[in-house]
Order: C-alpha cells, then sequence, then structure tokens
C-alpha cells in the first residue's frame, strides 16, 4: 500500500498536519484526532474561522472558497470508508474537459446509507454530495489515485447512467471516447458486468452509435431520428474524402452513395455558412465521378420538420 493510500478515512495515526498536506488541504475530524489534534484544538479553529466545515466532520483547512479538488476530498471523506469518487467528479479526476457540475457524485459500498449533503461555502452555492450505493464497488477502484476514484470506465459508465438526462448520458459516452480517454469495447466489457446499472438498454444503443462513428451530440441526434423513422443506418459516420485537404462527411450509405450533412446552429453563423456551401460544392465536384448524393440538414429540420426530412431521405436511399 502507498503512502497516500494510508491517508483515507481511517488512516493510521499519523501527524495531522501530514494528512491535511497530502488531502489537499481537507481533513476530517476522525482523522485530525488520530493525527493528534485535539477535539478543543480542532473546534478552536472552526469557531475562529481559520478553518471551514464543508461537510459534517469534514473542514477545509483555510477560511476561502473550496477548489474541485478539495471537494472531491470532502466527499470521500465524509461518505466512509471505501467510498470512491465517482460520476462527473471522477471523469474531471480523470481528465475529460466537460462543463464545470454542481453534483459531487460519490460510490459507496451498497451495505452502507449515507444521506445526500449541501457543501457549504461563501462562493456560488454548490449543488451538493449524492451517494450512490454501487454492489462490488472495490474492483471498480483506481489502483493508484488519490483522491480515491473509480477507475476511467466504470467512471464513464456511472455518469452516463446517474446523468440527469438520457440525452446528457449520450453525449459523456461520445464526448469520452472523442477524447480518446476510453475505447468503446473497454465500455461494452463493464457494462456487462454492471447488471443494475440505470440506462443499460441505451448505453448498448449508444455504444452501437459510437463504434460507428458518432462523436457530436448532433450526430447521436441524427442516429436517434433515423431509428425513429425506420431509415436505415449509414454505414459510416464521418466517411473522409480527400480534397486537397482531408474533409469528412456526417453519414455516408456505400450503396446507395448518399451522403447527409447535419448542420448545428453554430454553422449558422455568419461566415459559417458561406464556408459550408463552398465546402459542400467542393465535395460534390471532387466525389462526381462515383455520382455522390449530398443532402445537407440542419438540426432545427430533424426537431420541425421531421416527416419532410425522413422522406427525403427514404426516397434518396430506396
Amino acid at each position: 500500500m502507498s503512502a497516500l493510500a494510508r491517508t483515507l478515512v481511517d488512516a493510521g495515526p499519523r501527524h495531522w498536519s501530514q494528512v491535511v498536506a497530502e488531502q489537499d488541504g481537507v481533513l476530517s475530524r476522525r482523522q485530525a484526532r488520530l493525527g493528534g489534534l485535539s477535539e478543543d484544538a480542532w473546534q478552536w479553529r472552526l469557531d475562529t474561522g481559520r478553518w471551514r466545515t464543508i461537510l459534517p466532520g469534514v473542514a477545509v483547512t483555510h477560511s476561502g472558497e473550496a477548489t474541485q479538488r478539495q471537494r472531491a476530498w470532502s466527499g470521500v471523506l465524509y461518505s466512509g470508508r471505501d467510498a470512491l469518487l465517482s460520476g462527473d467528479a471522477a471523469l474531471v479526476e480523470h481528465g475529460m474537459r466537460m462543463p464545470s457540475g454542481t453534483v459531487l457524485d460519490v460510490a459507496i459500498p451498497k451495505e452502507r446509507i449515507v444521506v445526500g449533503r449541501r457543501l457549504t461555502g461563501d462562493g456560488p452555492e454548490f449543488a451538493g454530495l449524492v451517494p450512490h450505493r454501487v454492489r462490488r464497488l472495490s474492483q471498480w477502484r483506481h489502483p493508484a489515485r488519490q483522491p480515491p476514484v473509480v477507475r476511467v470506465v466504470p467512471a464513464v459508465l456511472q455518469a452516463s447512467a446517474w446523468a440527469t438526462s438520457d440525452r446528457a448520458g449520450e453525449w459523456r459516452v461520445a464526448a469520452a471516447v472523442q477524447q480518446r480517454l476510453v475505447r468503446p469495447a473497454d465500455l461494452r466489457r463493464d457494462l456487462a458486468q454492471m447488471v443494475q446499472l440505470p440506462r443499460t438498454p441505451l448505453l448498448r444503443t449508444v455504444l452501437d452509435d459510437v463504434e460507428l462513428g458518432a462523436h457530436a451530440a448532433s450526430e447521436l441526434d441524427f442516429l436517434r431520428f433515423l431509428r425513429r423513422s425506420e431509415l436505415p443506418a449509414p454505414d459510416r459516420l464521418q466517411r473522409p474524402v480527400r480534397t486537397g485537404s482531408v474533409l469528412y462527411l456526417d453519414a455516408w450509405w456505400e450503396r446507395q452513395r448518399v451522403c447527409a450533412e447535419i448542420d448545428g446552429a453554430h454553422h449558422r453563423v455568419v461566415g459559417e455558412w458561406d464556408a459550408d456551401a463552398l465546402r459542400a460544392n467542393h465535395v460534390v465536384i471532387t466525389e462526381r465521378h462515383d455520382r455522390v448524393l449530398l443532402l445537407r440538414y440542419t438540426t432545427g429540420n430533424l426537431r420541425h420538420d421531421g416527416p419532410r426530412v425522413a422522406a427525403q431521405l427514404a426516397s434518396a436511399l430506396a
């Protein structure tokens, strides 16, 4: 066991200041007592404002706003022995680029009950800690990272399962693959062992889409639209076209020689639309020997003109 691993919730009798240094300025009351800090000394630091309680029995050893890493440590320490950072907080620890979250997901052993809490602070209020009871939790733990955290593959699956919506869950899978944090095959392997994970059928479908090449929300939306409209899935997403420089087509049906481009809102910005029009013409001219049919849709078309889009695609793919 590493020196850092011994600083967890039930660490041995090591000086409390060393524990603070290794836990990014966060300390539990239990660790303080084991490390030689008396109850009166602990309380004096809180009463005088030198330290601040962030969760019951857990303090940051300064008076300012807690950092993301300090929130992570506080959630694990508050949740007790064998608790692991998970969900979005774990993805941030593993280096995933994503919007700042307001929920701190912590995985706890199935037999334990932990009450979710809001984290206190002087800055913008952080929504709080959400505990999740997980079977066989120890098998998902990263062997070395601190604070204790779920490995990246199960973290992606848990973050997707616990997201606020199906669409948010889909995005986490696609983004993790796009950012090269995980591979679809590894997600499938661990998903097969998470038999009680919410959204399992949806996650299997999303993995099919990601393996096809969907790495953006607009691409996932388009594949969902095709399934809903009972239209065939493309043979490839992000098909490269060599036109001097490499361009990519959003969706490609090989037998029919049909491609579809899905334009999000950013494509309608002045300048983008002009560039996209020239790009589309360039693709058609370059591929004219293969008689490529290029169809263009906006995400607004998918939302508001679904029947007409489906009819056009059905005619083109017939």
